[in-house]
């Protein structure tokens, strides 16, 4: 009997992260940690000065076995959870410090809903952080 299975690849393309009118008082790098289909990448370290200019592309890929129609798979990805945190590295910390966060399902982050503001080129998207009591 033939398997059937569906595979999603996401290229993640990210630019910088932006905070107006904000500054780090801790001096230490600071770098983005993703968890995405079941994977976790980690950005470049770059220096705690806004906007966090990252310019890297990160590609996650996972195929979910016996999904036979994009219907199923859109409730797959309704069950994956996303996860991109703002982390500051600490001298005497392993693992540093989560400054902000951004956490939905799979599905909600790779096709969103469209938004009363302008609307984009689907390849260009804005998400708006959370951000922890650790972000004075």
């Amino acid at each position: 009997m033939p398997r059937k299975a569906l595979r999603v690849k996401v290229e993640l393309n990210i630019e910088a992260v932006t905070c107006p009118g904000t500054f780090l008082r801790e001096r230490d790098d600071v770098y983005l940690s993703i968890c995405l289909l079941g994977y976790q990448r980690k950005t470049i370290c770059v220096p705690p000065v806004f906007p966090l200019l990252f310019h890297q592309i990160l590609r996650f890929e996972r195929t979910f076995t016996n999904c036979m129609d994009p219907a199923q798979l859109s409730l797959e990805l309704d069950q994956e959870h996303v996860l991109i945190e703002v982390i500051q590295l600490q001298p005497n910390y392993e693992g540093g410090t989560v400054l902000a966060y951004y956490e939905c399902s799979a599905r909600d982050f790779l096709y969103p809903d469209p938004l009363l503001s302008p609307s984009y080129s689907s390849a260009e998207r804005e998400i708006l952080f959370t951000r922890t009591l650790a972000f004075k």
